[in-house]
């Protein structure tokens, strides 16, 4: 067995003495001269910050305690708090990055809301679960107690301009102010709003079809095809009537009989990339369409009347994101959570 040679010693760390400071070395220097930073900044701030206590006791008939033997009453209830907090919450949902998910993840029916007397505030908590990790976390708000749009939250900012009346209602499903249900009750109207070449699109028309397969008649999908900036790239190399062709496809083969079997064969085919109107016509054929009738919509969906009303659609339904779904002309969700907002809507379709 090797044996280990008598000449090798353990390292050593040198620290020099600075004999001028009493044998101080340099990094017992240091440690003194942040203690007493970390003091001197102590005292500026215990000399500059006022900071009020109020003893807030609990009286049998004061919802919010008492001060001085004084009910304390807040402006608004704690209701009236939730929705604002929910209100907030929904207006992330139009912003241009991954936040624009948290109203959608958002477990609003374990809404937590606290009155703050010594600020005049409310402190809503909202507990939400990211679709990417298992762990739970909370989206704070404090908003004002005089004027709910005045607030301000524990993550990104939120552009005062997006702040609207819609608010989330359940997880996953956020009510569109001033929408009501649509004329026709019966069956349940949902739209599925994609733009086919925005990521995870194409997938999700098999939770689309699903959905329809699993509801039959009880309720009627129309899918909607947006252009927007992830078609807009497809455009730029292989130009607008050639882009196009995708989203008409799909419009017009959810008409068909076998939509779901095109579904799965489209999914199963796309990249994420262009795809030509020969595949797309193969795919169509394999799936048992009625090839005249479906080429007879494709050429009718190419209209710009056609276009520029689905486009009109969007904006009535605040339609931001290249993927969502509009159920009852007044929920409005994301295709993942479809299903809740389905339910959310006419509760007897998920009776099981």
């Amino acid at each position: 067995m090797a044996r280990l040679s008598s000449k090798l010693k353990e390292p050593s760390i040198l620290v020099k003495p600075v004999s001028r400071l009493g044998g101080l070395d340099n990094i017992h220097i240091a440690l003194i001269v942040l203690v007493a930073i970390l003091v001197l900044l102590l005292v500026a701030i215990s000399t500059t910050k006022n900071i009020s206590v109020v003893n807030v006791s609990q009286g049998q008939n004061c919802t919010y305690g008492s001060v001085n033997g004084t009910c304390i009453t807040p402006k608004l209830t704690i209701p009236q708090a939730k929705t604002a907090a929910e209100r907030i919450l929904a207006a992330y949902g139009t912003l241009n990055s991954t936040l624009s998910l948290l109203p959608y993840f958002s477990k609003v029916n374990n809404i937590n809301a606290s009155y703050l007397p010594v600020t005049k505030q409310w402190y809503v908590s909202i507990p939400y679960k990211t679709p990417y990790t298992s762990n739970t976390y909370l989206f704070g708000v404090l908003i004002s107690d005089a004027n709910p749009s005045s607030f301000a939250t524990f993550v990104q900012e939120l552009p005062p301009g997006n702040l609207t009346n819609n608010y989330v209602v359940a997880p996953g499903v956020i009510k569109l102010y001033s929408q009501t249900q649509c004329s026709t009750t019966s069956p349940l109207q949902v739209y599925w709003f994609i733009d086919p070449y925005a990521p995870g699109s194409i997938p999700s028309l098999v939770n689309e079809s699903n959905l329809q397969s699993s509801l039959g008649s009880k309720a009627n999908f129309s899918v909607k095809i947006l252009y927007t900036s992830y078609s807009q790239k497809i455009t730029n190399t292989y130009g607008l009537n050639n882009t196009v062709a995708l989203g008409d496809y799909i419009e017009c083969g959810s008409l068909q009989r076998n939509f779901t079997g095109f579904v799965k064969a489209l999914n199963a085919s796309y990249s994420g990339t262009y795809m030509p109107s020969y595949i797309l016509s193969g795919i169509a054929g394999n799936s048992g369409f009625n090839m005249s009738s479906l080429n007879s919509c494709i050429s009718a969906a190419s209209s710009p009347v056609v276009r520029l009303a689905q486009h009109d659609q969007a904006q009535r339904f605040n339609v931001t994101s290249p993927s969502a779904v509009v159920t009852d002309c007044q929920y409005l969700s994301i295709p993942q959570t479809a299903h809740q907002a389905i339910c959310y809507s006419n509760s007897t379709l998920c009776m099981t």
